[in-house]
């Protein structure tokens, strides 16, 4: 089982992207669904983080996750904007994440 997902980004143009799992019950899907990766189980939330085009640099915004956003090692404060460079170590929950930016 790999432990770590990977996902290439284009920068949002508009609002954002949502990134978190998806729920049957609830009938939610993401824009970004972790689902594949065993999120549940790794403390992701439903509506976790967001990745924001804030004057042409993205972003990610911690969504008040249950277990937290993580941006190369430090815990990201809720409802913060925080830039991207072009590659990203994410943890959310404990799910690792590389983000890179195109």
């Amino acid at each position: 089982m790999d432990d770590n997902a990977s996902f290439q980004i284009d920068l949002p143009t508009v609002e954002g992207y949502v990134i978190g799992r998806s729920d049957d019950a609830l009938q939610y899907i993401p824009d970004i669904d972790t689902s594949k990766h065993h999120s549940f189980d790794k403390g992701v939330s439903r509506r976790h983080a967001a990745l924001v085009n804030l004057g042409g640099v993205p972003h990610i915004i911690d969504l008040y996750s249950a277990n937290g956003t993580f941006l190369n090692g430090k815990r990201l404060a809720p409802d913060h904007p925080y830039p991207l460079g072009e590659m990203n170590k994410v943890r959310l929950g404990t799910l690792d994440v590389i983000i890179t930016i195109s």
